[in-house]
């Protein structure tokens, strides 16, 4: 599996192409979201939906982390020059869940808490990552985190709660 940066083509294309990958990393055997669930069309890392963001995640099983990197385009911007916040608030939602799906099974979103930190311009490369906290329920609680890569500066934070949808596997 390799990190992809992700650029639109053009400013009025809007279209997505890879950049050279940040960082390569070996294929784990597990698969991320292999269920009745998932159907390659989320907004965030499906590979099918023609417009979304179509993530490359890693993982550590150590940590219980998921994590990708990625720079997003104006078309997403909000203010000028700034990100729109439902945008970082996705992404955030969609690392945390990704922790949850990959080391705890699948699971659904019941509440998120965003902190906004300082403002991310299109195009600068960021860091995602969604952290799964130890636990032995049906709940499960997450911590996730963007980071702007050039700087190290945190752009974004959040918790949020999941409900498992099947019997726990702990």
């Amino acid at each position: 599996m390799l990190f992809i940066i992700l650029t639109p083509k053009t400013e009025d294309q809007g279209q997505w192409h890879r950049r050279s990958p940040a960082v390569a990393v070996p294929d784990s055997s597990k698969p991320a979201m292999d269920n009745t669930y998932f159907d390659n069309y989320c907004f965030v890392c499906g590979k099918d939906n023609p417009r979304g963001f179509k993530i490359e995640v890693r993982y550590s099983e150590a940590e219980m982390a998921a994590e990708t990197e990625l720079s997003i385009p104006r078309e997403y911007q909000g203010w000028t020059e700034v990100i729109h916040g439902g945008i970082l608030s996705t992404l955030l939602d969609e690392l945390m869940a990704h922790a949850v799906w990959r080391f705890a099974g699948p699971g659904v979103t019941l509440g998120m808490e965003v902190r906004f930190h300082k403002p991310l311009k299109p195009g600068e490369p960021i860091r995602v990552r969604g952290v799964l906290q130890p636990a032995h329920s049906s709940r499960r609680q997450t911590e996730g985190e963007i980071i702007r890569i050039a700087d190290g500066q945190r752009i974004a934070s959040g918790k949020s709660r999941f409900l498992l949808l099947e019997p726990n596997k702990d």
